[in-house]
């Protein structure tokens, strides 16, 4: 009996030792007992928040871009004012005591320079980096401390440097070598998709930085020149599809990042006149891929006679009046928003002050417009046409 007892014992300790030993190995720890010393036990449970692990966001970059969209009341603002301590403060004091919320900052400007050191590896190895404003973030930290709505601006298919350092991405001129405007100026190839990832890139760039909206400018074939000598290699479809194409693929790609996208587009497309197919700007098609159309309804750009006005740019009120009630019509149902430009310069011997600012605000609002914005590449707006910040 007692030798029953001894054996029974002896496979109850057996059994238990080796659960034990098992279970030991199971959440990684030494196994048996006799093995588990302090210096050799190690603890290997896995981190609950690896490499392999994505926090799912409470809500969407979209969603959140639409819940937190403020209406724009903007100004150009350039990228050397960006950087000056001269013109910066006095550009946000103005904010700070009026109505404007929103800044329109090179980012590629008219020549084709990048203003920022941005991540764009095309841009590094041809030199179109141009550092104007050292320091972006903290540039974009002013501005939100301000509660200033930064807007990106790219000029798009304008673009003398790149031109020049990649010809083959150049408009043709059927006289040989790279087509030029009146001025001098190059343009690159809107079919050549190349340039278009060169653009979509630097405005990704932009939108990770901080940057609300991008509004694309030039995003159209060139205008003044010997339209008739440019050729575009490459050339696979009409020239308003390719621009819609561009916009598109621009869309797609910065929607994902959270921004909004604008494009600025002649204030004649509006009336549909054949120069929309010459520039490949056809309103409708532009409308169907942005966010915000940015017609420039500067009155100094529009002939005598437009609408029925025998002096548009002496006419600032009936001109502004009659496009944005034209674009409201026709924007109706795309989906986009309507945003115009509006003049704060004088040109052609008219000079514009603070009634004729005030009337062109007046007019695009009576429309149903409530966003603008004010053109002055001087820089000296009118402030006498702005209601105080909170009125």
């Amino acid at each position: 009996m007692t030798l029953v007892i001894l054996v029974g014992m002896t496979a109850f300790a057996a059994g238990f030792i080796l659960l034990w030993s098992l279970g030991s190995w199971v959440v990684g720890a030494p196994g048996f007992p006799w093995r588990s010393t302090q210096e050799s036990v190690s603890i290997t449970t896995p981190a609950f928040a690896g490499p392999d692990y994505t926090v799912e966001p409470l809500i969407g970059l979209l969603a959140f871009r639409d819940l937190s969209y403020v209406p724009v009341k903007g100004i150009y603002i350039g990228s050397y004012a960006a950087q000056s301590n001269e013109w910066l403060p006095k550009l946000l004091e103005l904010a700070d005591r009026t109505e404007i919320n929103a800044f329109i900052v090179d980012v590629k400007d008219d020549w084709g320079k990048i203003t920022y050191a941005a991540n764009v590896p095309l841009a590094k190895k041809l030199g179109l980096i141009e550092n104007r404003i050292k320091d972006i973030d903290a540039f974009l930290a002013t501005l939100a401390k301000h509660n200033i709505v930064p807007i990106a601006r790219v000029v798009c298919f304008k673009d003398t440097r790149l031109a020049e350092a990649r010809p083959d991405l150049s408009v043709r001129s059927s006289k040989g070598g790279k087509w030029a405007d009146w001025k001098g100026l190059h343009y690159t190839n809107p079919y050549k998709h190349e340039v278009w990832e060169y653009l979509v890139q630097i405005a990704e760039d932009a939108a990770r930085h901080g940057f609300r909206e991008i509004q694309f400018d030039y995003v159209r074939f060139p205008s003044d020149g010997p339209i008739s000598e440019a050729t575009y290699p490459g050339e696979y479809c009409t020239k308003e599809d390719a621009i819609a194409g561009f916009l598109a693929y621009a869309r797609e790609r910065l929607e994902k990042l959270g921004v909004w996208v604008s494009a600025d587009i002649f204030g004649i497309v509006i009336m549909d006149t054949r120069d929309a197919a010459v520039i490949g700007q056809r309103y409708w098609k532009i409308a169907q891929n942005v966010d915000i159309v940015c017609p420039m309804v500067y009155p100094s750009h529009y002939e005598s006679g437009s609408y029925g006005i025998e002096n548009p740019n002496a006419s600032p009120y009936e001109t502004v009046s009659a496009a944005m009630k034209e674009t409201a019509k026709r924007l109706a149902g795309t989906g986009a928003m309507g945003r115009p430009w509006l003049q704060d310069f004088s040109l052609r011997g008219v000079e514009y002050g603070v009634e004729r600012v005030k009337a062109q605000i007046k007019a695009a609002e009576e429309q149903g417009f409530t966003e603008w914005m004010l053109w002055d590449p001087a820089l000296k707006y009118t402030e006498g046409a702005l209601r105080p910040e909170g009125g």
